[in-house]
């Protein structure tokens, strides 16, 4: 080997352990190291004054031909991964390019066969047209066998030139398949449905598809819920109702406003359409089933679900739907869990009935109060008020409640109560209750845990919020039994 080889020698096995060695590294590291190598070989041909461009060969080569055209195939082959990293970059300046990688893959594969070829007819005098027949006859059978494949790959192409979604995109393709995407490659894409599993699509079948982006122009989502009520139920009331348990899903958005119609009438039962918009497709399962709880509710204690015998159709629409007693409310109501049918009438008894128009404020913050407050129809508004900002915690409906820890411990109100719609709440005071636990002194252990229990279910979120802290178990009992014996004790002349 002559001594000017040496260098070339070197810069190629150099070349091939750096780019075995550096396998594990991150990109522009091996990226770096090839731009190195790429301006080293560069310089030693420029100063041979060797072009990359070499005659046909005419004989066997010697060792001093065969290192030189050894060290220009590496320099066709490093120029061909610096440009290709040079086009992944301007593509990943576009987040949807990035993302299907489709063209980048292309022009990738297109620049290293471009590259491959030159190198083998110019360099290596290496006879490529009979090459290319042979690969064209390979290619030709390829196709027939992976013609399915095939399709996929170019659905895909066609797919990434519309882009019309992109990975974390939530969409809809067909009637079936919905989530979001999670993955976008030649053949097929990947989508996490709202079940947690993973739909493997083929592209072709993609391309054919109906795709609905749900993600875009914004992830904002509008949602219809059907519910039927028996046809006497008066269809105002029933609508005034649905729009009321739409206030009572924080999640639902108020602006643009949800709606009620009533969509179809039935000899039996009418069937009514609540649509509404969620911020993002992750709410659409839990805003229709609080939707349906806090409609049922609404409906139910407006006597609106029960059907009259006798009254079907338009007829019974002027009938005036029977609404739920305060008898059987209370009965609903955990808290009196622990009572009998008996004091339960007789707390039913001492029940007074408040009417609010919207706007009104049924109780304030830090107020004293002893009085259980129960929402016979309509909508409360929960907020507290934290230094100079309004906290709204959330709204109540009917069949809730309010105000157990007063009732039972005299406590100040820790939020105020305003009537967001046309309320009617049933009040039940302090003095109502005093008689049973005077008779009943282990009553006071049963309200400890039914207002724990009260405190725990998943509808009361927004009134556990507005109480006080009840504190570790047995803490509040001693301040319900203290609370009714001192009021006991003033009692007494």
């Amino acid at each position: 080997m002559t001594p000017a080889l040496i260098p070339a020698a070197t810069l190629v096995a150099v070349t091939l352990v750096g780019f075995l060695a550096l396998r594990s590294f991150s990109y522009r590291v091996r990226l770096a190291f090839d731009a190195v190598c790429f301006l080293a070989i560069s310089t030693f041909l420029l100063k041979q004054e060797i072009s990359p461009f070499f005659a046909p060969l005419q004989h066997v080569p010697d060792s001093t031909s065969l290192w030189l055209r050894v060290i220009c195939g590496a320099w066709w082959l490093l120029g061909a991964r610096i440009i290709v990293a040079a086009l992944r970059f301007f593509f990943d300046r576009d987040q949807r390019s990035r993302e299907t990688r489709l063209f980048s893959d292309l022009a990738a594969a297109t620049i290293y066969i471009a590259a491959a070829l030159i190198m083998l007819n110019s360099t290596f005098s290496l006879p490529v047209a009979g090459l290319l027949a042979t690969s064209g006859v390979l290619a030709i059978v390829l196709g027939l066998a992976l013609q399915n494949t095939l399709a996929d790959v170019f659905a895909g192409i066609a797919v990434g030139t519309e882009a019309p979604f992109g990975v974390g995109d939530h969409i809809q393709i067909g009637e079936k398949i919905e989530g979001v995407v999670v993955q976008v490659n030649w053949r097929s894409i990947r989508i996490e449905t709202d079940d947690e599993c993973v739909a493997i699509i083929p592209n072709s079948l993609v391309a054919k598809g109906e795709i609905i982006n749900r993600s875009f122009p914004s992830r904002r989502r509008r949602i219809s819920v059907e519910l039927s009520c028996p046809s006497e139920s008066a269809p105002e009331l029933v609508e005034e109702k649905l729009l009321q348990a739409t206030l009572l899903c924080p999640s639902i958005l108020q602006d643009p406003p949800p709606s009620a119609t009533l969509k179809r009438l039935g000899l039996r039962r009418n069937l009514y359409t609540t649509t509404f918009f969620v911020v993002d497709s992750d709410l659409v399962t839990s805003t229709k089933s609080a939707l349906l709880q806090h409609a049922r509710r609404q409906l139910h204690y407006a006597g609106l679900l029960s059907e009259t015998p006798g009254m079907n159709g338009p007829v019974g629409w002027n009938v005036r739907p029977v609404a739920i007693s305060g008898y059987q409310i209370l009965r609903d109501i955990v808290l009196f869990d622990c009572l009998t049918d008996q004091q339960i009438a007789v707390l039913a008894n001492q029940l007074k009935l408040r009417s609010l128009e919207h706007g009104d404020v049924l109780f304030t913050q830090e107020a004293p109060d002893s009085t259980l407050y129960v929402i016979a129809s309509g909508v409360l508004e929960i907020t507290r008020q934290m230094e100079t900002v309004t906290q709204t915690l959330g709204c109540l409906g009917a069949g809730a409640y309010v105000g157990e820890i007063g009732l039972l411990t005299g406590a100040p109100r820790a939020a105020t109560a305003t009537a967001r719609t046309r309320c009617q709440v049933y009040q039940l005071s302090h003095e109502a209750i005093a008689p049973l636990l005077s008779k009943n002194p282990d009553l006071a252990f049963a309200f400890d845990k039914a207002v724990r229990l009260g405190l725990e279910i998943l509808h009361r979120e927004v009134a556990a919020r507005a109480a006080e802290s009840i504190g570790v178990r047995g803490q509040l009992l001693n301040r319900i039994r203290g609370f009714f014996l001192s009021a006991g004790k003033a009692a007494k002349p």
